[in-house]
């Protein structure tokens, strides 16, 4: 069962994704936990595994951005959706790694296409991709793949539980990894995009805080990608 949280001190906001949920997701198939403060979130998210989280930017005492963090940095990996009435936060979102970024108040048709991408997620999260070490044949997560790079003769696999070289050549992983999940800021490297951090014209920066460069001529299209 999907633990989905909504952390917004409006009550018509907290009403109107209830609704949304309970028309477009099946019953029995999620419970749903409403929060008016991040401090009462963050202090559930120590005992509840939460899948998604509505995470709204402007709260009171601690904002939204501020419990983002802070949940990340307790290891919790829920699919973040901002929602807030401003734009000001815009490119914060991908420090915390938020899935999308929502203005208020909701779209319905918006709405179910963010769930229905969630979902894919959550599906794409779970398929498992070979690769061949000096170690022996490792099985990985396609989601816990950070980056791809070539390194010489073989090509260097960047994973949130470490960093591989496989076998396996370039050309293997650009036809595995799918795209848009996938994107390629410059010849020969191929980031995950969950799991960028920061970009801009000359550099993208991933989880573990690793920089890897970025083509300017690349540059437009991946923005484009990390925006839809």
């Amino acid at each position: 069962m999907w633990k989905i949280a909504i952390c917004d001190d409006e009550k018509k906001a907290q009403r109107d994704i209830k609704e949304v949920l309970d028309k477009y997701l099946p019953a029995g198939t999620y419970q749903l936990y409403c929060f008016d403060n991040g401090e009462v979130l963050l202090q559930e998210a120590k005992s509840i595994h939460f899948d998604l989280i509505y995470l709204d930017i402007v709260l009171p005492e601690m904002n939204g951005v501020d419990v983002a963090r802070a949940l990340r940095e307790t290891g919790c990996d829920a699919t973040i959706i901002f929602l807030t009435n401003y734009d000001d936060y815009l490119e914060v979102g991908y420090e915390v790694q938020a899935f999308r970024y929502r203005f208020k108040p909701i779209d319905t048709i918006v709405f179910r296409a963010d769930l229905d991408a969630w979902q894919k997620q959550c599906r794409e999260r779970n398929t498992m991709i070979q690769m061949t070490t000096a170690e022996g044949v490792y099985q990985v997560a396609i989601d816990d793949i950070t980056a791809v790079e070539v390194a010489g003769r073989k090509v260097q696999v960047r994973t949130t539980a470490g960093v591989f070289l496989a076998a396996e050549p370039m050309h293997y992983w650009e036809q595995l990894l799918p795209a848009p999940q996938f994107l390629e800021p410059y010849n020969k490297i191929l980031v995950n995009s969950r799991h960028v951090k920061f970009f801009d014209q000359t550099k993208v920066v991933i989880v573990g805080d690793v920089v890897l460069p970025m083509s300017r001529r690349k540059y437009a299209a991946f923005k484009t990608a990390m925006m839809s």
